[in-house]
């Protein structure tokens, strides 16, 4: 693994077994989730994508005798469970991969609406209370976090989080903050302990101080919700100003 420009530059490296030649793969599978050479997460994406299409249209066939409730639960139980697996191994991947998930999210959202194909669909995913593929991204990230400063998960996970507090004695605005390592590269900064700290520091501290990991993420994601809402008004409003 590692940056592709120092990837470009390795010779050719092949071992044999049993006289039969074994050559880097270019990606693999691990606990469902395909790491590639520098952690691109491209053959994830390109792979939850093509699952997830398959699994929609199955149900679009058979949703007539469905009702909303019960196509709801079918997305739920066959498609976003699939599209937000290990999320927070792989939301350091590129937009275009999350504007790919996106869109399968958009076509389960059309198939539970009875929506056309060219219908606006971001209005009616908030109808339905769904995050988007990035906010749903985001909060999975941010209740990881949560969960490693409250020691529900194991220590080396734990430890990766260090207080700002810790690093130095002087008492301000900013102590109660996570310290942001330092990170030259753009690769590093996609790590999760880099923007594990960055987004937990942009928490206001009534979401942090929750009691429960349930009760975090249900007032997380409100916020979020409102937040679209709130960008959709505005939206809106501007159209209805240039009308």
């Amino acid at each position: 693994m590692g940056v592709p420009q120092l990837l470009h530059k390795l010779p050719p490296m092949s071992n044999y077994l049993l006289e039969k030649e074994i050559t880097p793969a270019p990606a693999a599978k691990d606990l469902g989730v395909f790491i590639d050479q520098s952690l691109t997460y491209n053959d994830h994406a390109a792979k939850t994508t093509s699952n997830c299409l398959f699994k929609l249209i199955q149900i679009s066939r058979m949703k007539y005798p469905l009702g909303r409730k019960s196509l709801i639960l079918l997305m739920n139980a066959f498609v976003f469970s699939k599209l937000f697996y290990c999320s927070t191994v792989w939301a350091n991947t590129f937009q275009g991969n999350v504007k790919k998930l996106q869109l399968e999210q958009n076509f389960a959202a059309r198939i539970v609406l009875g929506l056309r194909k060219y219908d606006h669909i971001s209005k009616f995913i908030r109808s339905l209370n769904w995050l988007t593929v990035k906010d749903r991204l985001l909060l999975n990230d941010a209740v990881m976090v949560f969960k490693c400063l409250n020691d529900l998960v194991p220590k080396y996970l734990a430890n990766i989080f260090v207080p700002r507090s810790h690093i130095h004695t002087r008492t301000t605005r900013s102590c109660n903050l996570l310290h942001i390592p330092r990170c030259r590269l753009s690769y590093g900064q996609r790590s999760f302990t880099y923007r594990g700290c960055k987004l937990w520091n942009c928490i206001s501290n009534d979401l942090k101080a929750a009691d429960s990991v349930n009760s975090f993420r249900r007032s997380l994601s409100q916020k979020l919700l409102f937040r679209l809402e709130s960008n959709a008004e505005k939206l809106i409003m501007t159209t209805n100003r240039i009308i």
